[in-house]
């Protein structure tokens, strides 16, 4: 069986990023998939490389365009209409798993009796802060919860393995929870206590001690899924 030469499947991967499939995961996928296919057509159907690659791009529901007599790219490049629906169905799929893996993670959290400590000193501890410096404490509550966001960020200005990944940009999001809450919270209670002396600050200290263990598996699983693509995309890189 004839397989394909670097330069065809190097022609496959710029073919993939002119057709704007901007996430490299996404892509690396698709290239597998259209090598195996185009491989198998033209050993089974003994056409060229140009014509199987062709029918594989039509296959995905991209259309070729109606011209009178269409070039090889006018063809290819015509529509990506069937690469924007595979991202689409991949984002469904990822975003689905990731956010059972946060609750699976959570559930493990509270049977480690290593984090069952570690929540019971944070609570005794934001408590007592609480007590004593309140609006410092929220503050701090509010930071505490962005840490997978700082993470996150950090890892996007670094390289850009990290803002072209589409499974660490949606585990990104989820991990967000917690922070989405906590700042919806604190918008709605701006805005039914504004002018009020005596606000129910106690509503930051029970909220962050709730969304604590969301930020902590979050994080679990952000940290998770950026150090395994970290690894796959060194991989690709360096093959």
């Amino acid at each position: 069986m004839l397989k394909l030469t670097k330069e065809e499947i190097k022609f496959i991967d710029n073919y993939l990023v002119k057709n704007k499939v901007k996430y490299w995961d996404v892509r690396t996928e698709l290239l597998d998939h259209i090598i195996l296919a185009t491989e198998a057509k033209t050993n089974n159907e003994g056409i060229s490389f140009n014509e199987a690659l062709l029918e594989v791009h039509e296959e995905f529901g991209n259309k070729l365009g109606h011209f009178k007599s269409p070039s090889f790219e006018q063809s290819l490049y015509y529509s990506n209409k069937g690469f924007k629906k595979f991202t689409l169905e991949k984002q469904k799929e990822i975003g689905k798993k990731y956010r059972r893996q946060h609750w699976q993670g959570l559930k493990s959290l509270f049977l480690s009796p290593k984090f069952l400590l570690e929540y019971v000193l944070f609570g005794i501890c934001f408590y007592l802060c609480f007590l004593n410096f309140t609006k410092l404490a929220i503050v701090f509550g509010m930071i505490l919860l962005m840490i997978p966001t700082f993470y996150s960020g950090f890892h996007s200005i670094k390289n850009k393995m990290a803002r072209r990944s589409l499974n660490i940009v949606l585990t990104t999001g989820i991990s967000l929870l917690p922070w989405t809450i906590y700042n919806l919270s604190l918008q709605v209670f701006n805005l039914n206590y504004k002018g009020e002396e005596d606000k129910p600050y106690y509503i930051f200290l029970i909220l962050t001690i709730l969304c604590y263990p969301l930020m902590r598996s979050g994080l679990n699983i952000y940290m998770k899924i950026y150090n395994d693509f970290k690894n796959q995309y060194n991989l690709m890189v360096n093959s």
